[in-house]
Parts: C-alpha cells; structure tokens; sequence
C-alpha cells in the first residue's frame, strides 16, 4: 500500500515539474516549498545561473516573505511566499519618487514644508517652516525615510495627491506589477500593499533611473535647510550598507503592521548581481541578517559562467 501511495506521489510530482513553461525547466527546478523555477518576463535562459547544490533549499530567515532573483537572467533562485501580499511601509517611496520625477522638476527649485505635509514617523530632517531645495526633499525621502519630504514631493508635482496616487499605481501596472495597491505617497498606511515578487519589478525600474541610485546608492549626504542655510546630515536606513555585502541600491521599510522591509540590489566578485527582498522580518538586525544570509547562500549555491 505505501508503495502504491509513493508511486502515485513520485507521478504527481513528475507530471507538475513536467508541465512547467520550457524556460522553467532544467537548472530552475529545485524543491517543494523553495522554488528556483521561474523567470521573469523577457528575460533569457541562457545567462541563468546554474544549482550547483541541489539539495539546498535555502537559509533559515526570520521573514514572513523574500525572494532573490538574478539580475541578468530573471532567474528566481529562491522565494518564499513571494506571491503573497504585504504592507509595503517606505519601501512605497521608491515608487513616489518615479512617479515624482517623470514630471520632469526642476530639482533646484526651493519649496516651503508647511505644518499641512507633516506625517507621524520618519526622522524630519526638513521641518516645517522651513524650505530645501527638491533634490534635498528626495535625499531626505529616500535615504532618510522622511514621511514629510515624501508629501511635499507629491505637491510639488501639481497634481492632487488623489491623483499622484492613481499615477503611481498605474505605473505600477505598466511595469507589471499586479499585486500592488498604492493608497499614500509616503507607505505610511498598511494599506500599500505587493509582494515580494513585485518589488522586484519596482527594483527594476529603479535601476534605470540614475537620480533614484545615485541617493539609494549612497550612505548618506548632506542637505541645506533654508532659512537658516544650515545643513544637515542625512544617514541611510539601509543598514545592509556598510557590511559583508557590496549594495548597488536599495530601500527599507517599518511598520507595525509589516515588521523590517528590505529591498536591494547586490553585487559580487564574480560578477552576479542578485535582488534581494525580505519582508516581514522581526527586527532591523533580522532584516539584515536574512538579506546577508540570502546574498551568501545564493552565491555557494549556484555558478555563475563568465
């Protein structure tokens, strides 16, 4: 009877690897709950990297969600829950930022933060009653999570936040992003919600802005308040910076609702790009840890051919 079970279970099995698309077959297929077999669209099988260690399924992470897809194949090299929803918290801002700069702004231009843009959360390195220039209000957004510079952006747009709102989330779906809802600039609400999968795509759009990565690349910078022309220092939220992993871009994320939210692009020696997205991990340092532990495991996994 156990026999007869195993060998219904082992043709189950054998029948669903085998009715996968043919660029998911071969060097994607990996395991039951971590999948490695699966690309994203437009992108070639060729220059995927190959699973050296079959058997692993992966590094035991404290996040609800994640996935780590190569950058130059689309390949999924690992995922868990990628496809479930969760509260984006700031990682929203990249999102408001595209959005904000496909106006195409004079990103000298001064503008006043009045008591109108001030958000609970997020440091205030602009405040109000004071002004900064709009590449200050991006720097401040983006590295320093500020919920205030993030609405004066979309202010400074001309348009009614209602409505950089629905153009943040028709952006969403020209870039394919179809588990995504954006309800606020800022990701203050637990309402902006995607998947992990989807914020690869976000990451993807990201990395062909140069403004964007030259701010999330950067492990702070100063900025100039007016009146006072005093300048203040603002420093990245991405802790992943700075230690064994070398970080393209990327962007945090906290709310109570969500926990510690990471999206990043790596690198590597050997030349592999990877972008890593936790979601959902217990502290700032499992955010951390769970990227690093993936960005590890990921290049002792798999063989990149030059």
């Amino acid at each position: 009877m156990h026999s007869l079970l195993f060998i219904i279970f082992f043709s189950a099995l054998s029948f669903s690897i085998a009715s996968l698309p043919a660029t998911t077959v071969g060097p994607y297929v990996s395991s039951f709950s971590v999948r490695s077999d699966r690309l994203f669209e437009n992108k070639s099988s060729n220059a995927a990297p190959v699973k050296t260690n079959v058997k692993s399924l992966g590094p035991r992470i404290s996040a609800q969600k994640a996935i780590v897809v190569d950058v130059e194949s689309g390949a999924v090299l690992f995922s868990k829950n990628e496809d479930s929803p969760h509260a984006m918290a700031s990682i929203a801002k990249l999102m408001s930022a595209l959005v904000f700069l496909e106006s195409n702004p004079d990103l000298e231009y001064v503008v006043d933060m009045s008591e109108e843009d001030e958000r609970e959360g997020g440091e205030g390195f602009i405040r109000s009653g004071e002004s900064a220039k709009l590449k200050d209000y991006l720097s401040a957004s983006l590295i320093g999570s500020a919920n205030n510079a993030t609405i004066v952006l979309s202010r400074s747009s001309d348009v009614t936040q209602s409505e950089f709102i629905d153009l943040m989330n028709k952006k969403a779906i020209q870039i394919g992003m179809r588990n995504t809802k954006f309800v606020d600039p800022s990701g203050l609400l637990s309402e902006n919600k995607s998947t992990a999968y989807d914020i690869v795509k976000l990451l993807e759009e990201v990395s062909k802005n140069s403004i964007i990565i030259d701010i999330i690349g950067s492990p702070g910078r100063f900025i100039t308040v007016y009146p006072s022309k005093k300048r203040r220092y603002v420093s990245t939220t991405n802790h992943l910076m700075g230690s064994i992993i070398f970080v393209n871009f990327g962007k945090t994320g906290y709310l109570d609702e969500s926990l510690y939210n990471l999206a990043a692009s790596v690198k590597f020696k050997e030349g592999a790009e990877l972008y890593i997205v936790v979601l959902g991990s217990s502290t700032n340092e499992d955010r951390v840890q769970d990227a690093k532990n993936l960005a590890v495991w990921a290049t002792e996994t798999y063989s990149w051919e030059n």
